[in-house]
């Protein structure tokens, strides 16, 4: 069996034209496309988040879940952003390239505050899960209103 999958997977990837998927270039193109998965992810997983948190929906047993896939796209926010994807299909404002530092902090406490919202889902406790959701939100929103161009869009 091993002998099987040591031939038949390195075949396949060959035949789907994944045989070096890691050092592959990044087109400024596909960094906005990831990017854009990235973020309706984030969106999609706290919509979905909130609906069950609030009581909208009764599935309790997804939302731990949930928040660790909020907590897993967080953690890649400080990668979505490389320098020259900021032209194209994007709303993101040339300031995120011109204050750095600045954006940096901004992901960071993003990220944190995902991996925050994991860690309350886990301890049961609806006062700290809201608490942490609202932290979430607050940093969303301020991430956004200064680095993201005003639109109706999710991106």
């Amino acid at each position: 069996m091993r002998r099987l999958f040591a031939s038949v997977i390195p075949a396949l990837l060959i035949s789907l034209g994944l045989s070096n998927p890691v050092g592959a270039e990044t087109t400024a193109e596909n960094a906005i496309k990831y990017r854009h998965a990235v973020m309706d992810a984030l969106a999609g997983h706290t919509s979905a988040f909130s609906m069950i948190a609030f009581g909208m929906v009764d599935h309790p047993e997804y939302l731990q879940s949930h928040a660790n896939a909020l907590a897993d796209a967080g953690a890649q926010l400080k990668v979505l952003f490389p320098e020259g994807s900021g032209d194209g299909e994007t709303h993101a404002l040339p300031a995120i390239w011109e204050e750095p530092e600045k954006f940096e902090a901004a992901v960071a406490k993003a990220e944190k505050a995902t991996a925050e919202l994991r860690d309350a889902a886990a301890s049961g406790d609806r006062k700290i899960i809201v608490g942490a959701f609202k932290v979430l939100g607050e940093s969303c929103k301020g991430c956004h209103e200064s680095y993201r161009e005003d639109d109706d869009h999710d991106h």
